[in-house]
């Protein structure tokens, strides 16, 4: 079987898991140890997939922070959107301690090639796992808080101007889009 067809076969069952990771959604003990399985199975067998890997991991992970970009910014009022934005962030900034992990195989070589990571060490380890790690922050600050910054920033300064004229806020709100950054 050539590695096109294997990681054809074994990305539909990758790609569940992750979206389950990704919406919070409960994983089986089984769907999670298979997910270990099939990035290693893939990445050892078939190194030549491993950029395919990486490539559709990020396109699901754009398309997930897409939709929550779109949640966001049903909210008019400035309040409503800042509580909207943090409970986003909130959710994906926690997956971003759990999906890396059974993708710690992937590594970035000194020459930003995308290969796989033969032996194990725990500095590897970690390594390979703030790499996915970085790729979902980065995504996240390149699609959605881009795109946003200015209304978020422009709404928080909204409720600081309202408390200094005597209204009170949730002061969590400001904390929150200033912990995102």
């Amino acid at each position: 079987m050539n590695h096109q067809a294997t990681f054809q076969d074994r990305w539909p069952q990758m790609k569940r898991v992750v979206l389950k990771i990704l919406r919070q959604e409960p994983t089986s003990q089984v769907e999670w140890q298979n997910l270990f399985t099939d990035v290693y199975g893939v990445s050892t067998w078939y190194p030549s997939s491993i950029q395919e890997i990486f490539t559709e991991l990020s396109n699901e992970i754009t398309r997930h922070i897409k939709q929550g970009q779109e949640r966001v910014l049903r909210h008019d009022e400035d309040s409503a959107l800042l509580k909207a934005y943090i409970h986003e962030w909130s959710k994906f900034y926690e997956q971003c301690e759990y999906l890396p992990k059974p993708f710690v195989r992937i590594e970035t070589t000194p020459n930003g090639n995308i290969t796989s990571n033969a032996t194990y060490n725990t500095e590897k380890t970690a390594r390979n796992t703030d790499q996915v790690r970085q790729l979902m922050l980065e995504s996240w600050n390149n699609n959605i808080f881009k795109d946003i910054k200015h209304r978020l920033q422009n709404s928080a300064m909204k409720l600081v101007q309202a408390e200094r004229n005597g209204e009170s806020f949730d002061s969590q709100l400001v904390i929150g889009v200033r912990d995102s950054y």
